[in-house]
């Protein structure tokens, strides 16, 4: 990876974890150490493990797995976070981890607005935050 693409995605993951602590209301910031132990990029969100990534090709299946890896290391639900240029935040998430007393097993993924992933990661923590 180039030094231009680590800059960009270190500049997406401040944008959007802007964006998630004025959302949220809990301050959001980068987990340093993901580069040496290959971690979620935030930890600051109780129960969930997000991966950001600030790409123009899509890559959703492989980013999804890696998003999964993470969250089983910290024992967290996964959550994708990505955008490209000139275009929202969209947010990929398990409806498993969303309504779990719907769909019983993990597997059925959803896309959503920025928004909409704020809303579930809120009334997943029963107002934790």
């Amino acid at each position: 990876m180039s030094a231009s693409q680590r800059s960009k995605g270190q500049r997406g993951e401040r944008e959007l974890f802007h964006l998630l602590t004025d959302h949220l209301g809990v301050t959001v910031t980068r987990n340093l150490d993901q580069v040496w132990q290959g971690g979620a990029d935030t930890l600051d969100i109780p129960n969930w493990a997000i991966e950001v990534k600030r790409q123009e090709a899509l890559s959703i299946a492989s980013w999804w797995a890696q998003a999964q890896r993470q969250a089983e290391r910290t024992r967290r639900k996964p959550a994708l976070f990505y955008r490209q240029s000139r275009k929202p935040w969209r947010v990929v998430m398990d409806l498993h981890h969303i309504a779990p007393e719907i769909f019983t097993t993990a597997g059925s993924l959803c896309e959503m607005a920025l928004c909409d992933a704020c809303t579930v990661i809120r009334e997943s923590l029963g107002g934790a935050l």
